[in-house]
């Protein structure tokens, strides 16, 4: 009985471990996907807030609003998986260990 419930331990261990791994490179797939998608919205939303107070406190809040604004929809576009980043390197990650495991 001992032998069993060792068994069972390990291979517990093993799946935990295999699961974590999983969940680590899909968190970091879609952190990728969060970069590039605020710089894209970055480069999108440049000349969307522009005012001709920059040194001011209008250009400052100008500034504030957008930061918040590119944040948002980065987090969004990376959450809902719209730009398709996380995915290539998801799949990336899933055929080069495939081709390492052969």
């Amino acid at each position: 009985m001992k032998v069993d419930d060792s068994f069972l331990n390990i291979a517990r261990n093993q799946v935990d471990k295999n699961r974590s791994q999983d969940l680590q490179k899909e968190k970091a797939a879609t952190d990728f996907e969060e970069i590039f998608a605020k710089h894209l919205v970055n480069e999108l939303t440049k000349d969307s807030f522009k005012m001709s107070d920059e040194g001011g406190m209008m250009g400052q809040s100008n500034n504030m609003y957008r930061s918040f604004i590119t944040d948002a929809l980065a987090s969004e576009l990376a959450a809902q998986r719209k730009l398709g980043m996380a995915d290539l390197v998801s799949r990336y990650w899933d055929h080069s260990t495939a081709s390492t495991k052969k």
